[in-house]
């Protein structure tokens, strides 16, 4: 973590312990990220706590009685949350498809939608304030604004400090074009359209789809296993998960596919296990030459804490992250490439590439459950034909 993530870090686990000592609660002090504890303080006091400051606020400014204000703005801002949080909101994310090159942009759109949704949503019960006096519709929009400003502006900050924006803030947004990645490394993954398996030249960035998989299961993926059939190779394989956790069947998909790939650790574990995508995170493995790297890289359970990485050669540290109220992104299957670029799974369907040197990084496709290898030389130069 850096010394500029450090105050956005402690203000966040403040307030879980603020949350846990004023919700009761059995939940251990790391069970969940800040953001879920703030949004969940906000929902069942928060919104006592605000509607009554911005009662009193109103009141003061507009003369009005301090008690019918403060009981009407209470349950305004409990009114105004919860519809926002589970009428508008979800079903505006699912529309908007935010991914890495457009979340940043759609970030602040969203906070200019909600504070608009907040006048909207609050203005009726302000305008019940001024009931019966003189101009009480130009006062009540001056008060509705003035009021829903100063409140949302301490959510705002509320949230943030709860937040995790480094991948955004600390990292620089790129086309794949601009990210030096390795010939030989072919990707193997999840087509997010179809379901299909494609393999792509990294380097080059040619695609072709190899295998009709219909997979449909967000936690579906690919790995990869000590070859069946061929001495010293790998078999690719995809993990199809029902939906049901654990409840998974396995397809071959290509047995003895390359020489030059990777297990994940729990693949080294005595029995070996095959977790879906959200519980393949940890060290990342490194595929051929990355073996001799001097940076070591770690994907972490909680989008919050995100990906991280250290090269104590250099003395050198890399962290980012992506959880807000209006998204949060997980960092999975991941694999460093020779020449130090990291792929890896953000969020449900997106493949992304990583240069920590640089501090770049970049979508690929829209998939999941990637895997890299180094195909024999045969293979490493053109994209493996379809089946």
């Amino acid at each position: 973590m850096t010394p500029r993530e450090q105050p956005k870090y402690l203000a966040g686990r403040l307030a879980v312990f603020l949350a846990l000592v004023a919700v009761p609660s059995s939940a251990l002090a790391d069970a969940g990220t800040p953001l879920m504890w703030v949004g969940a303080l906000h929902l069942a006091i928060g919104n006592l706590i605000i509607g009554a400051a911005e009662g009193l606020i109103l009141a003061k400014l507009f003369s009005l009685k301090k008690l019918k204000c403060v009981w009407l703005l209470i349950p305004a801002n409990y009114f105004s949350a919860w519809v926002g949080y589970f009428f508008l909101e979800p079903p505006l994310f699912r529309f908007l498809h935010m991914d890495l090159n457009n979340g940043w942009t759609w970030f602040w759109v969203l906070v200019f939608v909600t504070y608009l949704m907040t006048l909207v949503l609050e203005w009726p019960f302000v305008a019940l304030c001024f009931r019966g006096s003189p101009g009480w519709l130009k006062r009540s929009l001056k008060g509705n604004f003035v009021v829903q400003t100063i409140s949302y502006v301490v959510l705002f900050g509320w949230y943030w400090a709860a937040s995790g924006t480094s991948l955004y803030t600390q990292m620089r947004v790129v086309s794949p074009k601009e990210i030096s990645l390795p010939e030989s490394v072919v990707l193997y993954f999840i087509a997010e359209s179809d379901g299909n398996i494609s393999a792509r030249l990294l380097a080059s960035g040619e695609s072709r789809e190899i295998f009709n998989l219909r997979s449909t299961n967000k936690e579906d993926r690919l790995f990869v296993r000590p070859s069946r059939g061929r001495s010293n190779y790998f078999d690719l394989v995809a993990r199809l998960e029902s939906g049901a956790y654990h409840d998974t069947h396995l397809v071959e998909i290509e047995r003895g596919f390359a020489k030059q790939a990777v297990l994940d650790w729990h693949a080294t574990l005595d029995p070996p296990q095959n977790e879906g995508t959200w519980f393949n995170f940890g060290p990342v493995p490194r595929l051929g030459a990355a073996a001799k790297s001097d940076w070591n890289f770690e994907t972490d359970f909680w989008p919050i804490e995100g990906f991280s990485g250290e090269n104590k050669a250099k003395g050198a540290r890399i962290h980012f992250s992506f959880e807000t109220p209006f998204g949060a992104w997980a960092a999975r299957n991941a694999t460093q490439l020779p020449g130090d670029k990291v792929v890896f799974q953000l969020g449900e369907n997106q493949i992304c590439v990583m240069d920590p040197n640089a501090k770049t990084i970049a979508l690929l496709v829209h998939g999941r459950g990637p895997v890299a290898a180094i195909p024999d030389d045969n293979l490493g130069q053109t994209v493996p034909k379809a089946r």
